[in-house]
């Protein structure tokens, strides 16, 4: 890895860490705040455009008894220009009913290849011009992502 590339590997991983944070740990309630105003978030065929959408999309996650970690790996960067790069990886899902530890070994809910187009602002923070996951592997226990109508938002 080019010496330049390793502070957008950690600025880009941080983004991405603290993104997946927030919505594993407060709903994603604020999540739509690492979008840029226009931003694309598409898993599979929904695509759910600008921050109002995203937004709409996390807020249903504060009234379900579901616990989600999600798990990143085989994280890429690449710079593009001097304030766009993109980021691409491996993401994993996994789901449980209920807010305390379960028992009970499950499957990954989702696995997926994901890629995140990203703008540097005027105020030095990464944000998502696009965010695209890219499901191979979908499990019994189907994400929300895949199942909600964006049109219904």
């Amino acid at each position: 890895m080019a010496h330049d590339n390793v502070a957008l590997w950690c600025a880009l991983g941080g983004l991405m860490a603290d993104y997946w944070a927030e919505v594993d740990g407060n709903d994603g309630q604020e999540a739509h705040s690492y979008y840029l105003p226009n931003a694309v978030y598409a898993i599979g065929n929904n695509r759910f455009e600008g921050q109002d959408k995203i937004a709409a999309f996390y807020a249903r996650r504060g009234h379900s008894t579901v616990m989600t970690r999600h798990v990143l790996s085989n994280l890429r960067v690449f710079a593009d220009e001097k304030t766009l790069a993109r980021a691409t990886g491996l993401m994993t899902l996994y789901r449980a009913d209920g807010k305390s530890p379960f028992q009970g070994a499950r499957p990954p809910a989702m696995i997926a290849d994901f890629e995140a187009r990203c703008m540097l602002g005027e105020d030095h923070r990464w944000r998502f011009q696009s965010h695209v996951l890219r499901p191979f592997i979908i499990g019994n226990d189907m994400p929300a992502s895949i199942t909600i109508n964006p049109r219904s938002l």
